[in-house]
Formats: C-alpha cells, structure tokens, sequence
C-alpha cells in the first residue's frame, strides 16, 4: 500500500510542475513608430528661459550661443494611441540623427556642444514660444564623440507612459543643447531619417510560480498525505487490538 501511494505522490508533483510549465506565456512585442505631426523652432534670444520666437516646421538647428538659444520642438499626435489589454509600454525612445556641426550664428562658430537633453510636455497641436518653458527635461546624450550620421536615442518611456495614461492628445518633445556648441538634425527637407517616437510594446505574462515553489508545495502534499494514511491504518490495528 506505501508503494503504492509513493507511486501516487509522484505523479502529483508531475502533474503539478506540468501546470505550472504549461501556464507560462511567451511575451509578444509590437513597435509603433510615429513622426511629429506639427515641427517648430523656438528662439530665446535673452536667456530668461522664456521662449520670444517661433519658426514653423522647422526641427534643425539646435543652438546655445553667447547671447541666445535655439531649440527645436515636435509634436506627435497620440490621441489614437491605445492599448490592447494586458499590453504596457516597454519601452519609449525619441530618435533622430546629427546632419553637421558646422554651425554658425548666436556667437557659436561649429563648436559640439558636447551634449543635448529633450524636454516633454503635454502639446496641443499648436507651434507656441510657451512651449519653450514647458519642457520637463527627460533625458540627455552624449554627442562628445558623436559625429554626423549618428542616431540620436532619447528614452522617453515613463513620460509616454504617463501621457497614453492619462489620454492626452499631444506628446511634445524639445529638443536643446545643453552647453555652448550647436548641431543640425536631419529633417524631412534633409536625406537620413526623420524625427520619430518608436514605441515598444508587449503583452503582460501570466505570474507563475518558480518550479522548486511548486515542487516543495506538492512534495508537502505528498508527504502529509502519507502520514494521514499511516496514522489511520495505526489507529485502525489499535481498534482491532481492542
């Protein structure tokens, strides 16, 4: 009979490392890429961190002179943006690519500014000098050692997240030098990539257990079992002692 129910308790913990191998899901990925519906430059010709002029579609010249700065902004419609259930955001990331650093005006003569930072804020479809102000800085890169033709990636994960979250319309992103220098992007009017948000998606996977969880929880199991049968077949000899 003991052979028997180790035979027993055996398949149990089969079958319960089979469940649990069997309920763990493959995560399935989707990229969405989508370009600035509306592009703009915004000049701060004091430095009083406020934007004075606009420049509609423009996304080039990015400059931060002696005496003013030039930062270049998009907006990308994400109102239609939403996802699937059981789907999340895994990651965000703001692309464009160096055209030159052969710069020149607002006292910069082709000098890298080393590095540049984008900014988010909520958008509206509009090319406003407020947008300037707006910007929440999200992250930064190194263009020390860059040179033109490279790929500029900015991750804006947490900032997207929070506007799909929250159903906004408009994601906006500036982009500024964040020392003295200048560089020109490629846009539209220019051959190489354009500005784009590339977003990546996947499917959130069904939590299970870790196998050795499983395998002490079933052997457990077994082994109560057992000495809840042998402890029974002891009371029943008492019994037939009696």
């Amino acid at each position: 009979m003991n052979n028997l129910y180790h035979k027993v308790a055996v398949a149990s913990v089969c079958t319960a490392l089979g469940f649990a191998l069997g309920a763990s899901k493959e995560a399935k990925a989707a990229t969405f890429t989508m370009v600035p519906t509306i592009t703009f430059q915004v000049n701060d010709n004091n430095f009083d961190g406020r934007g004075d002029r606009v420049q509609s579609g423009n996304f080039d010249f990015i400059v931060r002179g002696t005496f003013a700065e030039a930062a270049e902004f998009g907006e990308i419609n994400i109102g239609s943006f939403s996802l699937a259930p059981n789907t999340v955001i895994s990651r965000a990331i703001f692309q464009g690519e160096i055209d030159t650093f052969l710069i020149y005006g607002l006292g910069v003569s082709a000098t890298n500014p080393g590095s540049v930072g984008i900014f988010g804020y909520v958008g509206n479809g509009t090319a406003e000098a407020s947008d300037f102000e707006a910007g929440v800085l999200l992250s930064s890169v190194d263009i020390s050692s860059s040179s033109p033709g490279d790929i500029l990636n900015f991750d804006v994960t947490p900032f997207v997240k929070q506007r799909v979250s929250n159903g906004d319309a408009f994601a906006g992103f500036g982009i500024r030098a964040l020392n003295f220098g200048g560089l020109a992007l490629n846009t539209s009017n220019f051959s190489g990539i354009k500005p784009s948000l590339i977003v990546e998606t996947a499917d959130v996977t069904e939590s299970v257990p870790e196998p050795t969880t499983i395998l002490t929880a079933a052997i457990a199991l077994g082994w109560g079992g057992w000495l809840k049968r042998k402890n029974s077949s002891q009371q029943n000899k008492t019994k037939s002692k009696g």
